[in-house]
């Protein structure tokens, strides 16, 4: 024991000597403040890329329902993969927090390139292992309510698009009726 360490106000203080207990102390309160600050915003549906993930969990969750063979009771078999219909990636905040959201349902895959989910060498150009290849457009950064681009690709004869309309109601964003047919969009090359 320590008597010299020891006060009232922090029991189980270590012996330090000079101000090496209070700079110690300064150190753990600002590291936990800058790492406060610093959060992804991905937790947020309301904001950033917390507001992205719930929209687009959304409509992968609208799309999941429309598809035969998959329940909340069973994953299926096949992967669904996920890439972006707009300039640049999914923000890897995104991705986590769309992927943890889907687990009990599916297992999600984003992908940078198409060829990662489509077997581009065969006539057909189908989804690996017979999966879903979905194409999201961007989600505006302001407003209750956004439309988005979304396209499901099974092979170079099965694709179709919709635009969907989703609204925020509280924490959550929510598809408003049916999301609208739209012409597909050329899909981009590899690159």
């Amino acid at each position: 024991m320590w008597p010299a360490a020891r006060s009232s106000r922090f029991p189980y203080a270590l012996p330090m000597g000079g101000n090496r207990g209070r700079s110690a102390i300064g150190a753990l309160v600002l590291s936990v403040a800058f790492a406060a600050s610093c959060g992804s915003g991905a937790d947020d549906p309301v904001t950033g890329e917390g507001r992205t993930a719930a929209v687009y969990e959304s409509i992968l969750d609208w799309m999941l329902d429309e598809e035969s063979g998959v329940s909340v009771d069973e994953k299926p078999e096949w992967v669904l993969f996920v890439g972006s219909r707009s300039e640049g990636q999914v923000d890897l905040d995104v991705q986590v927090a769309v992927v943890e959201a889907l687990a009990p349902r599916i297992f999600v895959r984003f992908i940078d390139e198409r060829s990662e989910a489509v077997e581009v060498d065969s006539e057909e150009e189908s989804v690996r292992d017979g999966g879903l290849l979905v194409g999201l457009g961007a989600v505006a950064e302001q407003g209750d309510s956004v439309e988005v681009y979304v396209d499901r690709y099974r092979d170079a004869g099965d694709i179709e698009a919709w635009l969907a309309t989703v609204r925020r109601a509280e924490t959550t964003w929510e598809i408003v009726g049916s999301p609208s047919p739209t012409d597909v969009r050329p899909l981009p090359p590899d690159g």
